[in-house]
């Protein structure tokens, strides 16, 4: 298992706040399936915020195989880790149409509490997607990405959290180290347990405290029992 650091780190208020001091013209939108940058690309003096759309961010290693690190989404920060780097070692590439701003690490500079804050919660989250992906099933792993996708697009209040999952099977299980047809048997699997509805891309979680369950316990609670059967069942490693 790649102990792979988190490239992207969610935006707090206090970071949003860079983006009124950003100049004017740092605007960008990337296309579906452009790049932002590619590994090896000079690093500009700049970090890039996302305000619209989504990217899958990837490295690859010595073999020419390519490891997706995370997908960042709206909210999300870019280039944290090329800062002090003379060319990018990781490529981001849109997963939709897409908007970003870049804003000047001479902005950062000025801000160091705000940069403080947004490298640290690299490192959390970096560290959190390392214990969740060490030593557990491709159940825990997908559940946990499924909450997390969730919570970015936690606005939908009201009704069972809904939102569009833009990357492909394939590129979900790169991401969680499974294979694709384990992406889609787990999917399947939580379908069948009425703990999601799948529509196309388009995804709802009708238990969110069930997959919670599933995320976190190496053996999930049986209060569920009754109406998922995946939240007892024997969860297999992949």
């Amino acid at each position: 298992m790649h102990n792979d650091t988190t490239t992207a780190a969610r935006g707090t208020p206090q970071a949003r706040l860079l983006l009124d001091d950003a100049a004017g013209g740092q605007r960008q939108w990337i296309r579906r399936n452009a790049s932002l940058y590619r590994s090896g690309d000079p690093v500009l003096d700049c970090v890039f915020f996302i305000h619209a759309g989504s990217f899958k961010y990837y490295r690859t290693d010595e073999t020419g195989a390519r490891k997706i690190t995370c997908f960042p989404a709206r909210g999300d920060f870019l280039a944290l880790d090329s800062i002090g780097l003379a060319r990018h070692c990781c490529t981001a590439v849109a997963l939709e149409d897409s908007e970003v701003y870049a804003i000047s690490c001479a902005i950062l500079r000025q801000q160091l509490t705000i940069l403080h804050r947004l490298l640290a919660v690299s490192i959390r989250e970096m560290r959190a997607s390392t214990v969740q992906l060490h030593n557990a099933t491709a159940e825990q792993r997908l559940a946990a990405f499924l909450l997390d996708r969730a919570k970015q697009h936690s606005g939908l209040a009201g009704t069972p959290p809904r939102y569009r999952l833009p990357m492909s099977r394939c590129d979900i299980g790169n991401h969680l180290h499974l294979s694709p047809e384990s992406v889609s048997r787990v999917m399947h699997q939580f379908k069948q347990g009425g703990l999601i509805l799948l529509e196309k891309r388009y995804i709802a979680l009708l238990d969110a405290s069930a997959l919670e369950m599933i995320a976190t316990a190496a053996h999930p609670a049986s209060a569920h029992a009754g109406q998922h059967p995946l939240a007892t069942s024997h969860t297999s490693k992949s």
